[in-house]
């Protein structure tokens, strides 16, 4: 994994990231649940993780992603994030492009909202 993230890759995930948005479109989730263990990363902007988040999300933006990346653990299942998922969509690129394997889009905040009833369920276990 490099520690430098080609400029053209940030600027191209950068623009993606924006065209996404300004569509309104989402993507699906590519989970069925959250496995004890996973870094689950929220990349939307701080103002919007302040308004509410997957408990235990850490907060990396995707435009600040490619230079964040050492806040990751590659050997770890990795779910990212967002409104709709298309910033994760996104997200997912930039870190398969930077050699994270274990990485999955979790789509929109009403797909991880599934996924926290099970999540208390299970720490609750």
């Amino acid at each position: 994994m490099s520690s430098r993230t080609p400029l053209k890759l940030v600027v191209a995930a950068a623009v993606a990231a924006l065209i996404a948005i300004a569509a309104g479109c989402g993507t699906a989730s590519e989970i069925q649940s959250v496995p004890a263990g996973s870094q689950i990363v929220d990349v939307r902007t701080p103002a919007e993780f302040a308004a509410w988040h997957f408990p235990g999300a850490i907060n990396i933006p995707v435009g600040d992603l490619a230079h964040r990346l050492q806040e990751l653990a590659p050997d770890k299942e990795i779910i990212v994030y967002c409104r709709s998922g298309s910033r994760a969509s996104v997200a997912k690129k930039v870190l398969l492009a930077n050699g994270f394997t274990r990485v999955k889009n979790g789509g929109g905040l009403h797909d991880m909202r599934k996924f926290l009833d099970q999540t208390q369920m299970a720490a609750q276990k």
